[in-house]
């Protein structure tokens, strides 16, 4: 896994610009861009479970972790 125990991942900064793809993305567009460039995997929909699954297990583990403000 690349973020462990969703490290990392920052999930409370989005909707932010991402230079990875050149705009405003959602955590899901990062999530999809994941999987697609490092995984090399087909990306998710929007709607697939198993994309709001992932959303929710992000949120979850990160919730309450101190954002380190000027790193993301």
């Amino acid at each position: 896994m690349c973020h462990p125990d969703a490290a990392n991942t920052h999930p409370e900064t989005y909707p932010k610009y991402q230079v990875q793809l050149g705009r405003v993305a959602l955590l899901r567009d990062m999530v999809n861009w994941c999987i697609e460039n490092p995984v090399r995997g087909k990306p998710l929909a929007e709607d697939d479970p198993r994309m709001k699954a992932m959303e929710a297990y992000i949120l979850a583990q990160r919730k309450g972790v101190k954002l380190e403000y000027g790193k993301h």
